[in-house]
């Protein structure tokens, strides 16, 4: 995939990181808010829904003995989800609580841990960002009132890394409307299984990790099965990631993986996917690098990949292979250990993915669509 012209690539970070409309209120200011359970509600970002013990997980209990004990444990967040609706109501109130919030983490702005994220788009535009806020540490509870033009798009995240969220509840004025969202540019969802990168580990607010920004750029929804630590490609992670129906399955775990582990399971877990699911597209990922060159995880990578093309064309004309040299400018200000990206790098890293998500999905499918 070629290189996006710089100017292009700043007028795309800016429309992500400048606030837009959408500012926060006094309770006094507002009409009275009618409050909907999320749990209700049509929660995008969700691989399994109607299948888990709360609508705020990512994996049903069916499949905690047969993963990971750590993936079972990570996936109790609500990393990835929101909810998107349309209301002509002048103000919406986001609120929610926890059992219990998480350690904080000196890497980790609170926002990124424990934060809501506010976006808007009013008819024909693009999305804004309006407000973010982080629970009492002491309640564990959050609320967020902000005044709204109506007409307008309301995209809400989840927050990211409380676990066993306990409640999600969505505000508008009494007798205002809460219609459904324009359809996403394609019906079945892109699937992301990967590392702390994917999960958003280092962003300052939910939207900004890199799954969100390329799910608003690409206008797909994303389920985001990013797992810190923990993505290491066993096999029953592709039966789990199989079960979803999905548009696109992205496989992204390099920075996981040791070279012994990359050896024993990468190309039967490629394999094992494309085998259960023949006709979806796979897209590879080689770890994002700040250094301009490829790490050895993903010259091996690769090496499966062009293996598997030159075994079947035929069978894999629906494998795919992005590179992460490029994926962060070469600069050490991208990341905050030299691995996780900042906003700064995954401001960089959405727009490379939403290029490569649209032109899998949406290029002609008789040619080679290769990002």
């Amino acid at each position: 995939m070629k290189n996006r012209p710089l100017s292009s690539l700043f007028r795309a970070i800016a429309a992500l990181v400048l606030p837009g409309a959408g500012a926060a209120a006094s309770v006094a200011d507002l009409p009275p808010l009618f409050w909907r359970d999320c749990a209700t509600l049509d929660i995008e970002g969700r691989g399994f829904p109607g299948e888990t013990s709360s609508p705020y997980v990512r994996i049903p209990d069916r499949w905690k003995d047969a993963i990971p004990e750590g993936v079972w444990r990570n996936s109790r967040t609500s990393m990835g989800m929101c909810v998107r609706f349309v209301t002509d109501s002048p103000a919406v109130g986001v609120r929610w609580s926890a059992a219990a919030l998480p350690p904080p983490h000196p890497q980790m702005a609170p926002g990124g841990q424990t934060g809501i994220d506010v976006y808007r788009r009013a008819p024909g535009g693009e999305w804004t960002h309006c407000r973010m806020a982080t629970p009492d540490p002491k309640t564990k509870r959050g609320e967020l009132l902000l005044d709204w033009t109506p007409g307008d798009e309301c995209l809400v995240y989840l927050p990211m890394r409380i676990p066993n969220l306990a409640s999600f509840e969505i505000g508008v004025a009494e007798g205002s409307s809460f219609d459904p969202p324009p359809p996403h540019a394609v019906a079945k969802p892109v699937v992301h299984y990967g590392t702390s990168i994917v999960h958003g580990s280092r962003a300052s607010r939910p939207g900004m990790a890199f799954p969100a920004i390329y799910s608003r750029l690409a206008d797909v929804e994303v389920v985001n099965l990013g797992f810190p630590g923990l993505g290491k490609m066993e096999l029953p992670m592709a039966d789990l990631l199989a079960e979803i129906d999905a548009a696109l399955y992205i496989v992204d775990c390099d920075w996981n993986m040791e070279a012994e582990e990359q050896q024993e399971r990468y190309e039967a877990f490629v394999r094992r996917l494309g085998g259960l699911k023949p006709a979806a597209p796979i897209l590879l990922c080689g770890g994002c690098t700040e250094t301009g060159v490829a790490r050895t995880q993903e010259v091996f990578a690769k090496g499966v990949y062009d293996k598997l093309k030159a075994e079947d064309p035929e069978k894999w004309a629906n494998l795919h292979f992005l590179s992460g040299v490029g994926q962060l400018p070469v600069s050490s200000d991208a990341t905050t250990d030299h691995i996780h990206p900042n906003d700064y790098g995954l401001a960089h890293m959405g727009p490379i993915y939403a290029e490569a998500v649209k032109h899998i999905l949406f290029a002609n499918p008789n040619k080679e669509n290769e990002p």
